[in-house]
């Protein structure tokens, strides 16, 4: 019997219909249980997850205050450990609410949570009545058992909700792989009724599950990059949507132990204070340099907030360009915030780093500011006390203390240092670069 193509596709399509109902009924139930269990994952697996980076932040921030009392005896470093405590317990309090599974888990953490407050208020007592000496033993031994005791608790809920996590990736891998399967031997069927029709149900359900079950073994495996791109506004489409969700908030996750800046993107207080840390615990020959802007203040008073954000991000990007060009991988750049930077580098390079930082920013400065003010070479600003006053276009003061000429043993003896020197420095009206030439050693 001879058919034209239309009447074959019109019989094929006939016959196969039955088993086209088939193929996507089975495949739309298989995409929603998909797209409900990854919507688990993303609003309450992912969410715990988040909220637990945050409760171990909000205690290693509580220790890291704690040694800062005991070190300096600074109230403000007391009121900062109450703060976080606070934020710990309410941190703790809403996960608790929305993981019941892990109540034991919550009510332990509590408690020793409990007791490291009462042990950090002992230690406070003793340090303000001067009895130092028993302070530094609470710290070394009750305090620290404690602290170990959370940290622990809060891994072993973490390898809980990963495992949570785990179970559902799992899950879904399952029903992607059946959902394939299935499809496969239905379509194979369908096609000797109608190969057109066919080849494009099975194409366009084959490739969907294809591409999600390999975003979804990419994700287990820490690849949040493969994400599946189905376009249309159906239920494909929705768990490709939840599947790039899912990839942003989990890459989110990885960035938030980083203390980073919000403007510039850079490594902010604790990173660069963990960093000087970390180098004069292992004795290491640096150049710690302070970058500052002069006059900024009364650029961001005379352009307004949006100006002045533009030259924080500029300098941000101008430091990190120069690093990259003039240091090594081993340098560390931050924003300790507003307009200072830090820079710590090789004590060999530090000359070749600031001199190179002050060309590029002369050269740079002068383009965020109106031309009639570049001409005058001035801008009418409002000074410190409300009053009217001239200021130059900005220029940078770097203080730089290297520990391969100065003794240093923490980090509050840079601090006082790099201050001393910058203050010198803002005594020039242009950029220049300070160093610490006295020696120590």
């Amino acid at each position: 019997m001879n058919l034209t193509l239309r009447q074959k596709i019109f019989l094929g399509y006939i016959v196969m219909i039955s088993f086209t109902l088939i193929v996507g009924a089975y495949a739309i139930l298989s995409l929603k249980d998909l797209n409900t269990l990854t919507t688990d994952i993303i609003y309450n697996d992912v969410i715990s997850g988040e909220k637990l980076i945050k409760l171990t932040d909000c205690i290693q921030a509580q220790d890291l205050y704690e040694k800062r009392f005991l070190a300096f005896q600074q109230a403000e470093a007391e009121t900062s450990f109450w703060n976080r405590s606070r934020e710990f317990k309410s941190l703790l309090s809403e996960i608790g609410r929305a993981e019941t599974f892990l109540k034991g888990n919550m009510e332990d953490i509590n408690t020793y949570h409990d007791n490291y407050n009462l042990q950090f208020s002992r230690e406070s007592s003793l340090v303000k009545a001067g009895n130092l000496k028993e302070a530094g033993n609470i710290a070394s031994s009750a305090l620290k058992t404690h602290y170990d005791k959370i940290l622990l608790a809060i891994k072993d809920i973490d390898l809980k909700i990963k495992g949570r996590l785990n179970y559902h990736i799992n899950r879904s891998n399952s029903l992607s792989e059946k959902a394939l399967m299935i499809t496969i031997i239905l379509s194979a069927v369908t096609f000797v009724f109608g190969i057109l029709f066919a080849s494009l149900i099975t194409n366009h359900l084959t490739t969907a599950i294809e591409r999600l079950k390999a975003a979804t073994k990419s994700i287990r495996s820490g690849d949040f990059d493969n994400l599946p791109e189905i376009k249309g506004a159906d239920e494909l489409a929705d768990l490709a949507i939840s599947f790039k969700e899912m990839s942003v908030r989990l890459k989110e996750l990885e960035a938030m132990n980083v203390d980073a800046n919000p403007l510039t993107k850079l490594p902010g207080n604790l990173a660069i204070e963990k960093e000087l840390l970390t180098r004069l615990n292992e004795t290491q020959k640096f150049s710690f340099c302070l970058v500052d802007l002069d006059n900024f203040k009364a650029f961001n008073d005379r352009y307004g907030y949006a100006r002045g954000s533009d030259v924080i991000k500029w300098m941000g990007e101008l430091l990190s360009k120069i690093k990259k060009e003039q240091g090594t991988s081993e340098d560390f750049l931050g924003h300790i915030g507003g307009d200072d930077f830090v820079i710590i580098c090789d004590p060999e390079r530090v000359h070749t780093i600031c001199n190179k930082i002050i060309e590029e920013f002369d050269q740079g400065i002068s383009g965020y500011y109106d031309p009639e003010d570049v001409k005058k070479g001035f801008i009418v600003s409002i000074d410190r006390n409300d009053n009217p006053a001239i200021f130059g276009i900005m220029t940078l003061s770097i203080a730089v203390v290297n520990t391969d000429r100065t003794l240093i043993m923490e980090p509050k003896e840079v601090a006082l240092k790099v201050a001393e020197l910058k203050q010198y420095a803002k005594s020039f009206s242009k950029s220049i670069y300070i160093m610490d030439r006295r020696r120590t050693r």
